[in-house]
């Protein structure tokens, strides 16, 4: 049995996911992440192709912790999220006034070794993107991105405007102010 067979019948082992599978070097499954009372996406890992050795305690150590976060925690990790993205937005007007805080919808969650990825729907401020979180091991915050969605997760209904930097998209923001 090769190491992420191991490691995905180690995860259903312990349940904390939900009908855990083995692809493409990494296992996925759902599970309740409990801060945000919802069920979400969990891919773990194991890094085979950068690592000799596979720790299969620190990562179901690192699920476990994420999918039990505690209230407070959370809303610390949406408020950094939340101040990281206004500051880069400046006095950007928005189409919608709704709080960035309330918009965000956690996802999906990717365990590494070392690290713990979010990945975000903020659908009334940034229906055509993804933001993107990376905590460090205490589960901080430690980078925000917005990533522009796939083609094939987009409405088909919606324009696209493509850019390649998040200064691209503040340039497009200011220069509608100005029309």
């Amino acid at each position: 049995m090769d190491t992420i067979d191991r490691l995905r019948d180690e995860i259903a082992r312990t349940g904390l996911l939900t009908a855990p599978q083995a692809d493409d070097g990494f296992v996925f499954g759902t599970a309740r992440m409990r801060a945000t009372g919802t069920d979400v996406n969990v891919n773990v890992d194991p890094e085979i192709d950068d690592r000799s050795d596979v720790d299969t305690r620190a990562l179901l150590a690192a699920v476990e912790r994420v999918l039990t976060i505690t209230d407070a925690r959370w809303e610390r990790i949406v408020d950094s999220v939340a101040e990281e993205i206004e500051e880069a937005v400046g006095d950007q007007s928005v189409s919608e006034a709704t709080d960035l805080r309330d918009d965000l919808a956690l996802r999906s969650v990717v365990v590494f070794h070392d690290a713990v990825l979010l990945s975000f729907a903020a659908p009334k401020q940034f229906p055509d993107s993804w933001i993107r979180v990376q905590l460090d091991e205490d589960l901080g915050v430690e980078g925000v991105a917005v990533d522009e969605k796939d083609d094939d997760e987009k409405d088909d209904d919606v324009e696209v405007v493509e850019f390649e930097s998040l200064d691209g998209l503040l340039d497009h923001l200011s220069s509608a102010d100005d029309r």
